[in-house]
C-alpha cells in the first residue's frame, strides 16, 4: 500500500531537489518516501563513526538482532554512520532522510514530528542532539507518536522544537517536512563492499559445508586448522545449559514507565517529613516501590500515618526510633512478561555499543563486566557458563530517555529505579547477560 500527499511547498531558492509545489509525496510503509521521484529512506540505524574498524566490522558489531546490515551513509558531521539493510527493504541509492534536514533546520539541538500523509496516520520523529542524529523512526499511530515525543521534549536543551498545532506542545512550530527537506543525491545510501581477504574463502567454505553432511565436524575442524579464519563461524544459538535471567522480568522501557507511574501514586507530603528515596523493584508480575521518609523536628508520626493513608492509601511503618518511616506500594501486571528468546551479544559488543551510545549523549555510564562463571556443579555440563555487565545510570533528566536508548539491547534484566526527590535525580540498574560460545574446553570459552 501506499499513500500519498500533494506538496505544498514552494522553493522560494529555486532548488530543483525540493521543488515539492507541482510533485506529490508517496509513502511506501515501512521504509520510504518517494519525493520528486526520489526515494528517501527512513528508520535508519545511527552509530558513532569509528576510525579503528572498517565499515564491514562496524556493521556486524551493529547488527544485534536486525538483518545483515550491507547498506550505509554517512551522517552530515561526518561522526556518525547510518546503517541498513537489504533484506528490510532499502535498496543504495535511497536518500539517506535524517540526513536531508540540515540546510533548513540547522541548529544542532532539535526535535521534530511530521505527518507523512494527511489522510493516514503515518508519523515520522526526527532530532538532533549536539549535531548528532538521535531519533529517525516511524510511528504507525498518533498515540504511539505522541508517547515518543512526549519522553524525548523532557530532555534538557532543545534549541527548536517542531510539532503539529493541534498537539498543543509548548514553544513548538509548525512545519510541513517537505518545507524541511532538501533533495540531495549525494546523501545517497551506498552498498557495503565485501572484504577481499574474507571473498578468498568463500569457496572453501563451500567444501566445508558440503563435508559436513558426508563427515560430521571433525572434517571441519581439520579443514578450519589448515587456515580457515575461525572467527568468521559464529554461532546465534543459545546453550541450553545456560539459564536465562531474564525470563518473567519487564524490558526496559516497561519497567522505567511502570515504576514511574508506581512513583507517582506513592509521592505524598506530610509537614515535618521528607521523603528520601522511591525504590521500585519487580518479582516477575509483581512490581513495588517502596519509600523511606525521614523526620525533622517538627514531625509527627501520627500525623504521618494519617497523612500517607489519606494521600495514597498506604500504612507507614515507623522505625529508627520514631525518626524515620517506611511503606511500600505494590502493583500486580497481570502476568510474567514473555521474553523466551532473545539472541544475546557478546561482552564486547554491549560494551563497544554501550560506550558509543552515552559518550553521543555525554552522560556518565558506569559499565562493570562480570564474569564468566559456572552456574551449577553437574557434572554433565561443565561449561554451563554465564557473565553479564553490571550498569548503572544517575541523572536528573527524563529516565525514559535512557531507557529509549537502552530498548534494543537483548538480555537486559533492570533491578532497581531509584528517584531522590531532594536533588530530582534517577538511579537505574541493570545486568546485561552475554552469549557465550561454548567449547569442550572451558578455558576456550569465548565471550
Amino acid at each position: 500500500m501506499t499513500w500519498e500527499l500533494f506538496g505544498r511547498h514552494k522553493n522560494s531558492k529555486g532548488d530543483a531537489y525540493q521543488d515539492l509545489s507541482k510533485s506529490s509525496i508517496i509513502f511506501h510503509p515501512p521504509i520510504n518516501l518517494v519525493i520528486n521521484k526520489f526515494v528517501v529512506a527512513v528508520g535508519l540505524f545511527w552509530q558513532p563513526l569509528r576510525n579503528d574498524l572498517s565499515l564491514i566490522q562496524q556493521a556486524k558489531l551493529a547488527s544485534g538482532n536486525r538483518h545483515n546490515l550491507d547498506l550505509f551513509q554517512l551522517a552530515s558531521n561526518g561522526r556518525q554512520v547510518g546503517f541498513a539493510s537489504s533484506k528490510e527493504g532499502y535498496t543504495a541509492k535511497m536518500l539517506a532522510g535524517a540526513n536531508l534536514f540540515d540546510q533548513q533546520i540547522p541548529e544542532e539541538n532539535w526535535l521534530a514530528v511530521f505527518k507523512l500523509v494527511e489522510d493516514s496516520d503515518y508519523w515520522w520523529i526526527v532530532a538532533k542532539r549536539y549535531g548528532a542524529i538521535y531519533q529517525d523512526k516511524i510511528f504507525y499511530s498518533k498515540k504511539t507518536a505522541l508517547e515518543e515525543y512526549s519522553s524525548l521534549i523532557k530532555a534538557p536543551d532543545w534549541e527548536r522544537v517542531i510539532a503539529p498545532q493541534d498537539w498543543n506542545i509548548k514553544d513548538a512550530e509548525e512545519m510541513f517536512f517537505g518545507d524541511s527537506l532538501t533533495l540531495n543525491p549525494n546523501r545517497s545510501l551506498k552498498p557495503i563492499r565485501q572484504n577481499r581477504r574474507w571473498l578468498i574463502f568463500i569457496p572453501l567454505i563451500l567444501v566445508i559445508a558440503g563435508l559436513t553432511v558426508v563427515t560430521g565436524n571433525r572434517a571441519v575442524m581439520m579443514l578450519v586448522n589448515r587456515g580457515v579464519p575461525t572467527d568468521k563461524f559464529e554461532t546465534v544459538s543459545q546453550p541450553t545449559e545456560i539459564t536465562k535471567p531474564w525470563l518473567g522480568k519487564s524490558r526496559i522501557v516497561e519497567f522505567t514507565s511502570t515504576c514511574v507511574d508506581l512513583m507517582e501514586e506513592m509521592f505524598f507530603i506530610s509537614p515535618g517529613w521528607e521523603i528520601i528515596s522511591l525504590v521500585c523493584r519487580q518479582d516477575r508480575a509483581k512490581y513495588s516501590v517502596s519509600a523511606r521518609v525521614n523526620r525533622d523536628v517538627t514531625g509527627s508520626l501520627g500525623f504521618l500515618r494519617q497523612s500517607a493513608f489519606d494521600q495514597t492509601g498506604v500504612v507507614v511503618i515507623a522505625g529508627c526510633n520514631g525518626d524515620c518511616a517506611h511503606a511500600q506500594l505494590e502493583k500486580i501486571i497481570g502476568k510474567a512478561p514473555y521474553r523466551p528468546n532473545e539472541h544475546l551479544w557478546k561482552s564486547q559488543k554491549v560494551e563497544q555499543i554501550l560506550r558509543e551510545r552515552f559518550q553521543t549523549l555525554h552522560t556518565q555510564l558506569n559499565l562493570n563486566h562480570r564474569g564468566p562463571r559456572k552456574l551449577n556443579n553437574n557434572p554433565n555440563s561443565p561449561n554451563a557458563t554465564n557473565s553479564r555487565h553490571d550498569i548503572s545510570i544517575k541523572t536528573g533528566v527524563s529516565i525514559g530517555e535512557y531507557a529509549d536508548v537502552l530498548k534494543d539491547i537483548p538480555g537486559m534484566v533492570p533491578e532497581t529505579l531509584v528517584y531522590t526527590p531532594a536533588n530530582n535525580t534517577w538511579l537505574l540498574t541493570a545486568k546485561i547477560f552475554h552469549h557465550i560460545e561454548i567449547s569442550e574446553n572451558p578455558d576456550k570459552i569465548q565471550l
